[in-house]
């Protein structure tokens, strides 16, 4: 019988740029719906210990953007109670296709001025994760 030798992963052999985001994203998204207060997205966001939240809308489902902290900061003196997610969005619902590398997942940042990416096979479709600043900054 013979056996076949698989090459080690990227991240393995020390090319960890060339690692595929899926590896190293979160899995599963935190989504709130569009019309959701900022109180209720405040609370989301210390509940699940995330720096962001993706809003999504409420007719469609669709990913509409990112309510961020450093966003929020800009909400701070005004009553949460009566504004709602869709008006804190500040980055747009940029998706990277799971097997992309890290090196495509930092040029996507960069380039689009955000701080974290939907892995998803393609734009509207379910996203399977997130991979932030922090995760390629992890590599």
């Amino acid at each position: 019988m013979t056996s076949v030798e698989f090459p080690p992963p990227a991240h393995a052999r020390g090319d960890h740029l060339d690692t595929p985001v899926r590896e190293l994203m979160s899995p599963g998204v935190l989504s709130i719906v569009e019309d959701a207060s900022l109180r209720q997205v405040l609370r989301a966001l210390r509940r699940h210990r995330v720096h962001a939240v993706l809003v999504s809308g409420r007719a469609n489902g669709l990913s509409l953007g990112w309510v961020t902290t450093r966003g929020l900061l800009a909400w701070i003196e005004r009553d949460h109670s009566l504004t709602v997610a869709r008006d804190a969005i500040t980055e747009p619902p940029i998706t990277i296709d799971p097997g992309a590398t890290v090196r495509e997942a930092v040029s996507a940042m960069a380039r689009e001025g955000v701080g974290r990416l939907l892995v998803a096979h393609r734009n509207n479709a379910m996203p399977e994760g997130v991979v932030s600043e922090l995760d390629v900054l992890g590599v």
